[in-house]
């Protein structure tokens, strides 16, 4: 990717960070949700990301722009890292709050660079071109929906975290995992697979399992990785994890509909999927993408590095310096940050226009 400057893709999701390089480099890390870690380890593990990436834009900036000879004397406007922090605790109702969050914490990491706050779906939607209906569709730790018509502003569906919505996702499929294999146990309900499986994920009996993770602050990032077992019972042929991989489809198709028609989405739409529960696990994408297509959608595509698509993004709107956000799919949903200001009285707050 040859861009003339640093370029950083991010998804940030509830599990962990992807980061995506213009040189090729990629790397990961840590949530930096703090409904997923809380707020003190969230602050931690963002001044660390801003960290490695100022000095990884330092250490490589010779490469993002060959044609200079001594990139110590270059203008610094022309050299400055841009980067797409795309996160899943980034809710675009208090979009501005989280974006001050993440200056700070640039600011303290001395990152000079363009900054681009919004949420992990946000920069998904150029994936299809103007004017062309799209429904974007997590399912990974938690699930969401965005839908737009193409010409305007996306529509939010859920997203709302794991107490309001998450409907299925990998902590919805671990949670009720994880009570079907009590139940099973106990006799309210039918005995699973599950209740073997996830004892031994765990190395605790599944009451055990129970009750730890009750105890556990944050338990988005623990429940959900129980999904996987689910996903295993519901391959060896379980009725139990069967019943709920169906469930769970059945809710990813609901909010699918809900997006498309809140968006005015009409005929020849697509459907874009991410999270670590559709890119690993084929079969249940497959029943997602049956799924979608008994909605209308054509074609059904697997995002399965987000960072990467996020990178394309702003490759796009890297082009010029500084970025302008004038696409309507997404100027009202992200925020635009000069980190090269020298006073934090210059910092603009930006919604479709650069500071």
């Amino acid at each position: 990717m040859s861009v003339g400057r640093p370029l950083y893709g991010i998804d940030a999701g509830g599990t962990g960070t992807s980061v995506r390089a213009w040189n090729g480099d990629h790397w990961t890390g840590p949530s930096v949700n703090p409904s997923s870690v809380g707020q003190d380890a969230s602050d931690r593990c963002l001044a660390d990301l801003f960290t490695r990436i100022r000095d990884h834009a330092a250490a490589n900036h010779a490469t993002a722009n060959p044609a200079t000879e001594n990139p110590a004397t270059e203008n610094p406007a022309t050299a400055r890292p841009a980067v797409w922090l795309a996160s899943a605790s980034v809710d675009p109702a208090l979009v501005d709050g989280e974006a001050r969050r993440c200056a700070e914490a640039a600011r303290v990491a001395g990152l000079r660079a363009e900054l681009v706050i919004s949420n992990d779906l946000t920069p998904l939607v150029l994936d299809a071109p103007p004017g062309t209906g799209h429904v974007i569709v997590v399912c990974g730790t938690g699930s969401g929906f965005l839908a737009t018509d193409g010409r305007s502003a996306p529509v939010r569906v859920g997203g709302c975290e794991y107490l309001g919505s998450d409907e299925g996702s990998a902590f919805d499929l671990g949670l009720f995992g994880l009570r079907a294999a009590v139940r099973g146990l106990d006799g309210r309900g039918a005995r699973t697979a599950l209740s073997d499986l996830l004892a031994a994920q765990a190395g605790a009996p599944v009451p055990e399992l129970a009750r730890r993770l009750a105890r556990d602050p944050f338990p988005k990032a623990a429940v959900a990785a129980l999904a996987p077992a689910v996903l295993r019972a519901w391959l060896g042929g379980d009725q139990v994890a069967d019943g709920l991989v169906t469930d769970a489809i059945a809710e990813l198709a609901v909010g699918a509909r809900a997006a498309r028609d809140a968006a005015g989405v009409g005929s020849g739409w697509r459907l874009s999927a991410i999270g670590g529960i559709v890119t690993g696990c084929p079969p249940f994408f497959a029943r997602l993408a049956a799924a979608a297509a008994g909605l209308g959608a054509d074609p059904v595509t697997l995002i399965s590095d987000p960072a990467a698509a996020m990178l394309t993004a702003l490759a796009r709107l890297a082009a010029t310096d500084p970025m302008t956000l004038s696409d309507p799919r997404i100027d009202r949903d992200s925020r635009y940050l000069d980190l090269t200001a020298q006073e934090p009285a210059q910092e603009r707050l930006a919604s479709g226009q650069h500071a």
